[in-house]
């Protein structure tokens, strides 16, 4: 199954607002640029056109501007990129370094979460440390989530509080996701739900439906499965998910002849 990834484009798209006007007026509060040639290494950051180049370009200018107002931006920046990259230790990299300058980061903390979980299997020795760190982040950012302030003053207020229940959705599903791994399964559904009460992703259901199965209880997962498929708009890779978990459920329901 793809991963589910939460946008977190609205923190990025602030970051490369204030990027965008570097030479800021000195009243003007937020980042300002120290000198010419910080300007021109923050415009190559977002003039960047795909994951690895932007991290290249914030690298530049972490390294060659020690000192620069930028560095949280930059550092969320860098986690979200990593994260589009599917590169999992550049996140973990990254997200430690962004936590370390803002241990408020909420879009560290789901990063890493979000990471971790996808790259923890059943057998890793280390699974139950790995899990460990993907509750603290998790909850981590659901706590600081509360009380979230829009980064980006052109965001109304309504679009700012489904963006946080979205966000807060993601950390959720990791949740649920532990629950699996551990096979506490009644865990993974009450996190799902949280997550789905949210923001009903298609993929959220499916998971949903996936614990289910998996804690016997097949109408619950019949019904999870049945509002994916009735998603006009759900990729067709997870209504086929979907169809698979209902054909489970329903197998499940069939007396043995």
């Amino acid at each position: 199954m793809k991963k589910f990834l939460l946008s977190t484009a609205t923190m990025l798209l602030a970051a490369t607002a204030v990027l965008a006007q570097p030479q800021q007026p000195a009243a003007q509060a937020g980042p300002k640029p120290k000198s010419q040639k910080e300007v021109d290494a923050l415009q190559k950051v977002q003039q960047a056109t795909n994951p690895e180049e932007r991290i290249k370009a914030i690298d530049n200018v972490l390294e060659s501007f020690a000192d620069t107002e930028y560095k949280p931006i930059l550092l969320q920046m860098a986690v979200e990129s990593a994260r589009q990259a599917n590169d999992y230790p550049k996140v973990l990299v990254y997200g430690d370094r962004a936590l370390q300058v803002d241990p408020k980061s909420y879009t560290a903390m789901l990063a890493m979460a979000s990471a971790t979980v996808q790259n923890t299997k059943e057998f890793d020795l280390d699974k139950d440390e790995k899990l460990a760190k993907v509750q603290k982040y998790a909850n981590g950012a659901i706590e600081e989530l509360k009380n979230a302030q829009s980064p980006n003053p052109q965001i109304t207020a309504p679009q700012w509080d489904q963006e946080k229940k979205q966000l807060t959705a993601e950390a959720y599903a990791d949740l649920g996701a532990v629950g699996i791994l551990q096979k506490k399964y009644d865990v993974a559904i009450n996190n799902y739900k949280s997550a789905a009460d949210l923001y009903p992703n298609p993929v959220i259901l499916v998971r949903m439906a996936n614990a289910y199965n998996e804690a016997k209880q097949p109408d619950n997962a019949i019904a999870a499965a049945d509002k994916v498929l009735a998603q006009a708009d759900a990729p067709p890779q997870v209504k086929q998910f979907a169809q698979q978990e209902k054909a489970r459920a329903e197998k499940a329901k069939t007396p043995a002849k």
